[in-house]
């Protein structure tokens, strides 16, 4: 640092230099209570961005624009609020108990909401000036000449680094914020998916155990005829291999429902299914909107809604590096006594580094590096989102289809041929093979109508979940 020395009579008594270094110590106290000032609000009025439809974005209010404020985003206050265990559910779960259990106790959801309160931190940090500098220096010491210097110094940016650093902050919060949404949608939507096929099992256990009902009775029919002499024992195998058949089904599918309700409670941390039932309706309708009219609401996907703050915030980056290339300027001031002429002189002075080699090119390369690669990834993001929705259309389409030709021709036909063989056969008109293939084309039809219905239903959730609205809007 430069010093510039005013030189000052010399003191005869002590009394003047202790008044001197009274005034010194105010001078100290008082540039250090001005350093922890904490400027209001008004700060925040920086040169104005714009969006990408042109219009000004005000530091102030700019991230409200571009991040989910209509969404709504639970916190907690503090780490304490933080759940480790949950009540249990001792009866039935629908589907809004379930999503709403998930999104409140999802260990995933609770970690992005942690970021969140990180990236505010951030923002306060980013606020803060550089903390001022005492510098104390005896030289000679021992000596008559000693030499006594303390100095304060503070460091002054310029070129707008610190509201540059504070709107590049604030939109990494906004950034945090959309990532937020987007591991709340998937918790959501993984869990009614789940929800989904833990319903369809249900479903195809309760039919499962009519089909079971139905082999025993027919075994029970065809053992009387046995027993009179009217048919071969051999009938009888057949029906007991149908009854085991039946059994089995039910067992593997009993097994699968204790795998899926498990995998259903996982969404909210537990570690078994701490439910009995799920409840719910497989029914869907038919009506479905095109690809085109769901394409229109991808926009506002958190996952492509996101990269306009995240082009925002890196273009902020950007004008933060430029700054840097502004040296900043450092002050000080302070006081130096000699001993032998018992003398005390007050020291002014300045630096600033000359920038000759380091003007942060390559930061500044990096960050235009980054804001192009942006522009890349918000394509990226679209078609990824749109690849999705056109998967899961296709899906929802193919379902409902099957559903319709199950449903109206190959269910209605399945129910009268069974009735038709089952009367054919007590009258002698058809023989066993006859009812126990048509017994299993009804049963296997209904259980095929479950299992279009929750594919259905599963496509439904997740177009649901990438447009953000209801598919009964339409």
């Amino acid at each position: 640092m430069h010093q510039a020395r005013s030189h000052l009579s010399p003191c005869m008594g002590g009394e003047m230099i202790a008044t001197k270094i009274r005034r010194f110590i105010i001078l100290i106290l008082t540039l250090s209570l001005s350093a922890c000032y904490k400027q209001p609000v008004s700060y925040l009025d920086g040169g104005p961005s714009t969006l990408a439809d042109g219009s000004r974005l005000n530091a102030e209010t700019d991230v409200s624009a571009v991040t989910p404020a209509d969404k709504t985003v639970v916190r907690y206050a503090n780490a304490s609020r933080y759940p480790d265990s949950q009540a249990t559910y001792t009866g039935t779960v629908t589907l809004s108990d379930a999503v709403r259990r998930a999104l409140r106790y999802s260990p995933a959801l609770e970690a992005a909401s942690i970021e969140v309160d990180a990236k505010r931190a951030e923002t306060v940090q980013a606020g803060l000036r550089p903390n001022p500098v005492i510098t104390g220096d005896v030289q000679n010491v021992g000596q008559d000449v000693q030499e006594s210097t303390l100095e304060l110094s503070q460091v002054i940016l310029l070129g707008g680094k610190r509201l540059k650093r504070i709107r590049a902050a604030e939109l990494d919060v906004g950034v945090a914020e959309w990532d937020y949404e987007a591991v709340r949608l998937r918790t959501a939507s993984n869990t009614a998916e789940d929800f989904v096929d833990v319903l369809g099992s249900q479903r195809r256990i309760q039919i499962l155990g009519e089909l079971e009902g139905v082999a025993r009775q027919l075994k029970k029919a065809v053992n009387e005829r046995v027993d009179a002499g009217t048919i071969s024992a051999v009938d009888l195998k057949r029906t007991e291999i149908e009854v085991i058949r039946a059994q089995s089904q039910l067992s593997q599918e009993k097994s699968l429902l204790g795998v899926l309700r498990r995998r259903l409670a996982n969404n909210w941390g537990a570690r078994s299914a701490d439910f009995e039932y799920v409840k719910g309706d497989l029914a869907t309708g038919t009506r479905l909107p095109s690809a085109d009219q769901l394409s229109a609401f991808l926009s506002s996907n958190p996952d492509v809604a996101r990269w306009t703050t995240e082009m925002m915030q890196r273009e902020a980056v950007l004008r933060l590096e430029k700054s840097k290339r502004i040296p900043d300027l450092t002050v000080g001031a302070g006081a130096r006594n000699v001993r032998d002429a018992d003398e005390t002189g007050a020291l002014v002075g300045l630096s600033i580094p000359l920038p000759v080699f380091d003007r942060n090119q390559g930061n500044i390369a990096a960050a235009q590096t980054r804001v192009f690669k942006a522009r890349r990834e918000t394509m990226a993001a679209r078609i990824d989102v749109n690849s999705q929705m056109l998967e899961a259309y296709g899906d929802l389409v193919v379902a409902s289809r099957k559903l319709e030709a199950l449903q109206k021709q190959i269910l209605p036909t399945a129910q009268e041929v069974y009735a038709d063989t089952n009367k054919g056969y007590a009258a002698g008109e058809f023989d066993l093979l006859s009812v126990l293939d048509s017994q299993r084309t009804l049963f296997a039809t209904r259980l095929e109508i479950v299992n279009a219905q929750a594919d259905f239903q599963k496509a439904k959730v997740r177009i649901e979940a990438l447009i953000g609205r209801s598919l009964y809007d339409f």
